[in-house]
């Protein structure tokens, strides 16, 4: 899930070809980065939040997906709040995308830095319907 506190019509967006099942070992949904050619980022590269709903935990996506066979993907310079991220960041944090196209913490010199986090953790955030734990992040 990702929700953006920034205007979209300031996010310059990017059309990719999906990402193909078992691209990570993970679920791909909304909010996971992944490269501009439409496979897993190293830790060292760039990549890019997938703005698309997904349909569930089945890596299934939304019809214009499956017409098109592409998702959209959202360019650098924005904030959100993001499910998409694992351990536990701290303000501060610079995070990159690891094996899993989700936002972990980076070592500085080791890996690309993709998103600061901008609030901790906090549990409850409504949704679409859903609560979730989120991350507040501004990715770069």
């Amino acid at each position: 899930m990702l929700a953006l506190l920034s205007d979209l019509n300031s996010i310059n967006k990017l059309e990719v070809t999906k990402p193909a099942v078992g691209v990570y070992s993970g679920v791909m949904r909304q909010g996971t980065f992944i490269a501009a050619d439409g496979t897993a980022v190293d830790a060292k590269q760039a990549g890019y939040a997938i703005w698309n709903e997904d349909n569930g935990a089945d890596n299934t996506w939304s019809p214009d997906v499956t017409a098109t066979g592409q998702v959209s993907c959202l360019l650098g310079g924005y904030r959100c709040k993001t499910d998409q991220y694992t351990g536990t960041p701290v303000v501060g944090d610079a995070l990159y995308i690891n094996t899993n196209g989700v936002l972990a913490i980076a070592t500085l010199g080791t890996h690309h830095v993709s998103a600061f986090c901008i609030e901790a953790a906090a549990a409850d955030f409504a949704y679409k319907g859903s609560t979730y734990t989120v991350l507040h992040v501004h990715v770069v």
